[in-house]
């Protein structure tokens, strides 16, 4: 099932969201060849709350292959291990619109 997975509060910032991006597709913003297995869309940006990155996923299990294979070993290497933790929805349909984003 798919799923969204959300990420934001305190210690999500735009710029350790584009150090993190660096350091693990060796540039900002990953392309569309870079992403990862699973990966269904990708949506970062600020709100209210702060910054925030909100993904769809084919499974949380995919997340978790790239959180351990990707997202973990770069935010060791940046100091950032544990700061945060995902939260995952549950998603029941998803439609593709017209726009073509």
């Amino acid at each position: 099932m798919a799923v969204g997975m959300l990420i934001s509060g305190e210690g999500v910032t735009r710029d350790t969201y584009r150090k993190l991006t660096e350091s693990m597709f060796g540039n900002f913003p990953m392309t569309k060849e870079q992403s990862p297995d699973g990966l269904i869309v990708h949506t970062a940006g600020e709100s209210p709350q702060g910054f925030y990155i909100y993904d769809l996923w084919e499974s949380k299990d995919h997340f978790q292959r790239f959180a351990e294979s990707k997202l973990g070993p770069s935010g060791h290497e940046l100091g950032l291990e544990g700061s945060v933790q995902p939260v995952f929805f549950d998603i029941e349909v998803i439609v593709d619109g017209p726009s073509g984003i």
